[in-house]
């Protein structure tokens, strides 16, 4: 097995920093920003954010298509990271830059807010899709999987905790979140840059060296995928967590300005303090999976955010210190959902492998994006019509029936979707060891190969 040193490590972690200063703005800011400042209602606010999700969800797999496909001597997937940052970073300035003939509220205000997020996606996905796929590129072993996915997830939080903090910070400071949108990007094509630097891929299998015919491609991983159970688990799981999940970090700039009276200075405190305990709680969850397993990782996560949640759901209003001990549960929970998925994901790709004779990372974790981005858009929906429903009005105070609702969206919500993702992932049997008889095999396998 491929023994990954510290700065392949720390290098890799890097590119998940820069995707994660856009991904924290479009969870935190980027509907805030809509509604606040050009001025969209939340309904069409959440209706434009579910179209750019689906609209992203179709660009995943076919990502995945074509960067499987793509033969480079600089492997793979490095040369869509390298080639993609500085379109992805105009592409998100572009979003808090609108143009200043336009009405806020307005039917042009609407499209361009609508197009403008559906650009940042396309981007986004031309980068993400590419740079997840190196974790099943860059090595075979489980435990080496889960070593990288640590630090991956600890500076993801990191790029989370930043710029949950900086983007607010700049815009004040600003004037403007336009500026401060060109700040962030220009961090993150600095962390791309470093990261391809930083990595290299394994070669591809031999038996993939030449790409299939693209109908046999597709048919062969759509059966793949319908018999690779591990797989159709933690989708199954990840969909639950995020359609929950999503209706609870939508609430978190609602609870923090109208419930607990926050400016932009506590907001951004106070969003740094959340991501700062995902960042503690990223050590503690690899040690987890990798003393115990993945599937306890997850099941312990879940249940920490599950009791997070709903003790914020019955905290009175206005009580600040009880809610952010709430809140500061629940992200250092969730950050088990980081570290498990994505150390998951890898072995099922290696499972469908043994299963299949074939090796898909790129169209796998394509698909696994886009289930997570179709449930985070569904949540953008359904969160976008609960706060109409709860009575909320941009801007003005709100009335205690509305502050009650938002505690209800966010912590029971999460409570539920997170005991389905338990029920779900409580089936999953690709452990470490049933996985290292699998990389064993596979091993057997390429040797009668090359022989």
């Amino acid at each position: 097995m491929r023994t990954l040193g510290l700065g392949a490590r720390i290098g890799y972690a890097t590119g998940d920093f820069g995707l994660n200063l856009y991904w924290q703005s479009l969870l935190l800011f980027i509907l805030f920003f809509q509604m606040d400042v050009l001025g969209l209602s939340a309904v069409d606010a959440g209706l434009s954010y579910l179209i750019a999700s689906v609209w992203d969800a179709g660009m995943d797999p076919l990502m995945g298509i074509i960067s499987d496909r793509t033969r480079t001597r600089m492997g793979r997937y490095r040369p869509f990271i390298l080639f993609g940052t500085v379109p992805l970073a105009a592409s998100f300035w572009l979003c808090f830059s609108p143009p200043a003939f336009l009405v806020p509220g307005s039917a042009g205000m609407i499209i361009f807010a609508t197009l403008t997020h559906m650009l940042l996606r396309s981007c986004y996905a031309v980068v993400a899709i590419p740079y997840s796929s190196l974790t099943a590129a860059m090595t075979r072993d489980s435990d080496e999987r889960a070593s990288l996915t640590g630090w991956r997830m600890l500076l993801a939080f990191a790029g989370s905790t930043s710029v949950s903090a900086l983007l607010p910070l700049l815009a004040g400071w600003f004037g403007s979140y336009s500026p401060a949108a060109a700040c962030v990007g220009a961090l993150a094509v600095l962390t791309h840059i470093a990261c391809v630097a930083s990595v290299r891929e394994l070669p591809a299998p031999a038996a993939q060296t030449a790409p299939l015919g693209l109908r046999d491609d597709l048919g062969g991983f759509v059966g793949g995928v319908m018999r690779n159970g591990p797989l159709l688990r933690l989708l199954a799981a990840t969909v639950a967590l995020h359609l929950s999940l999503g209706i609870l970090m939508r609430n978190v700039p609602y609870l923090l300005k109208y419930d607990l009276g926050g400016d932009k200075t506590m907001i951004a405190q106070a969003l740094t303090w959340f991501s700062a305990a995902g960042i503690i709680g990223v050590p503690v969850w690899v040690w987890v999976a990798r003393r115990w397993s993945k599937r306890a990782a997850w099941q312990g996560g879940s249940a920490l955010v599950i009791i997070g949640g709903v003790a914020l759901a019955f905290t009175p209003a206005g009580s600040l210190w009880s809610s952010f001990a709430c809140l500061t549960l629940i992200f250092f929970g969730h950050a088990a959902h980081a570290v498990a998925m994505w150390s998951m994901l890898p072995d099922a790709v290696d499972y469908a492998h043994w299963r299949r004779r074939r090796r898909d990372e790129a169209k796998i974790y394509g698909l696994a994006s886009l289930i997570l981005k179709l449930a985070l858009g569904g949540s953008a929906f359904i969160g976008g019509l609960a706060l109409e429903g709860v009575g909320y009005v941009p801007g003005v105070p709100q009335t205690a029936t509305t502050l009650t609702g938002f505690r209800w969206l966010a912590g029971l919500a999460v409570a539920l979707g997170l005991g389905l993702s338990m029920l779900s992932v409580a089936g999953y049997k690709l452990t470490a060891q049933r996985h290292g008889r699998i990389q064993a095999f596979l091993g057997r396998r390429a040797g009668r190969g090359t022989a």
